[in-house]
């Protein structure tokens, strides 16, 4: 079984994975064979199936048809499997559980296998994985098996428990394997699964289910035309360039005609002479229009009273203070500078960058011409994010990204900025993500969402989803996916 690198975790800012690959966009390769494999949003299923003997008794006979000929001797009846009862109680309580929580249904359907397997005296044999938050949750019963051969790894239900009805059972919370993982009901695979099959949902019959690593992101195509990103318009936020209306072109001048012909006489010049020649006749000149009469200004006018009246007496003005003396009142506060301020490293030109950048990020130089002293000022924007319909944000506060961000208290109460992300294929939460900006560096994390969030480090072989709630650091070039929109993080401060 051939299979691609999956993409290494990226660590959160607490120093734990805070991502894992995601389930849903794994492939899923069946091999050949004569159990069922069942593969929903974020549980895929390998389980047994009974199959009923074939009988002996002789087939009836097949009435003639006109014009048919005569009917063929039929073939011997083939196995074909049984309705267990309880294979289709596993499999109705596996499509439950997924439609619940379709991205990380693992722990509930642990809880849900658990009880189910109380009530049954002779369960199937199966194996199932489902996606957790931060890894994924194994149970296998009877037969059933979990392997990475790439790591020889193997858990069956003899590591497990048994149950008080005999079952042998072992369920368990294992980490994202980094290679292929086999699940098998405990038939023999014969024929191993074609490298080009991918089972993306539904069930079908097979031996063994392999869960391939992580794809590579595929390079985003064009927006569909009714899907549009709309950024809701900041407090302050300025006029857009496509209402300042460009100036119109200057009308073309009058065509001049170029001046009648004339014949020149010959004349001398010092030392030589020069014989008469003609020129070609010119064109008629156009009359240029009369020059505007000057109009004459009034001149300027000076201060008056609005609502006339006498001048009123201005007031005596206290006296400039005197140095050393006491002061007489207190001035008025200024009011405060409400930005983010943050600690850097002023280029030559008084620019402040980030103290682990060498080069000034808007004119180049290098930070090292200054005294690497480090000074509070006003935090420039740290970076943009580009959609993937062209739409582009600058990051200088935090946001909420959603289908409905407007409706969360952080941003009602202004401590978050919405930015609205409309997607028509439902893949995006009303409250999706988090972009927060903590020093210099800017932080993406999922906020619990459905469907989850995917990222993609510039060069990585794959996608990778974020755990809920931990912080991920974007660097620049990093590719970001939520449902079926995406965007890239660009940033001029280099992403240390």
């Amino acid at each position: 079984m051939s299979s691609a690198t999956p993409p290494a975790p990226l660590t959160g800012t607490t120093g734990a994975p805070a991502t894992v690959p995601p389930f849903d966009q794994v492939a899923v390769r069946v091999a050949p064979g004569p159990d069922l494999v069942v593969r929903l949003p974020g549980v895929l299923l390998v389980v047994g199936v009974t199959h009923r003997p074939t009988g002996s008794a002789a087939p009836a006979a097949k009435p003639a048809l006109v014009g048919w000929g005569s009917a063929p001797v039929p073939a011997a009846p083939a196995a074909a499997p049984a309705g267990d009862a309880h294979v289709g109680e596993l499999v109705a309580l596996c499509r439950r559980v997924s439609a619940a929580g379709s991205r990380a249904p693992g722990r509930r359907l642990h809880e849900e296998l658990r009880s189910w397997l109380g009530t049954v005296a002779d369960p199937p044999s199966f194996a199932v994985t489902a996606a957790t938050e931060d890894g994924l949750t194994l149970v296998l019963v009877g037969g059933g098996t979990a392997e990475v051969p790439d790591l020889g790894l193997r858990l069956t239900p003899a590591q497990g428990e048994k149950l008080d009805n005999g079952t042998l059972v072992l369920d368990r919370f294992v980490t994202w394997p980094p290679a292929a993982l086999h699940l098998s009901a405990g038939s023999p695979a014969d024929t191993a699964p074609h490298p080009l099959a991918d089972l993306e949902a539904g069930a079908v019959p097979g031996a063994a289910a392999v869960l391939a690593p992580a794809p590579a992101p595929s390079v985003p195509g064009p927006p569909p035309a009714a899907t549009m990103q709309v950024r809701l318009p900041a407090p302050h936020a300025r006029v857009p360039l496509s209402t300042v209306k460009p100036p119109a072109p200057a009308a073309p001048a009058p065509a001049v005609p170029a001046p009648a012909g004339h014949d020149h006489a010959g004349h001398d010049h010092a030392g030589h002479e020069h014989a008469g020649h003609d020129h070609p006749a010119p064109a008629p000149v156009a009359a240029q229009p009369p020059a505007p009469s000057p109009v004459e200004l009034p001149a300027p006018k000076r201060s008056a009273l609005l609502f006339g009246g006498p001048a009123e007496a201005e007031p005596a003005r206290e006296p400039l203070p005197t140095p050393g003396a006491e002061p007489s009142a207190p001035a008025a506060a200024e009011p405060e500078d409400e930005r983010a301020k943050v600690k850097g490293i002023l280029c030559k030109n008084g620019h402040l960058n980030d103290p682990r950048a060498g080069f000034c990020a808007l004119c180049g130089i290098r930070t090292t011409q200054q005294t690497a002293v480090l000074i509070e000022g006003v935090r420039p924007p740290l970076g943009l994010l580009v959609f993937d319909d062209g739409a582009t944000v600058s990051l200088d506060m935090d946001y909420l990204l959603g289908r409905e961000p407007e409706t969360d208290e952080r941003v009602a109460s202004g401590q978050l900025r919405p930015l609205l992300v409309l997607d028509q294929t439902g893949g995006v939460s009303r409250h999706h993500a988090e972009i927060r900006l903590e020093g210099w560096d800017v932080l993406l994390v999922d906020t619990g969402s459905a469907n989850g969030t995917l990222v993609a480090p510039r060069g990585a072989p794959g996608w990778s989803s974020l755990v809920p709630d931990q912080p991920v650091r974007l660097t620049p070039g990093m590719a970001v996916r939520m449902g079926g929109r995406q965007f890239a993080f660009e940033s001029p401060h280099g992403g240390y």
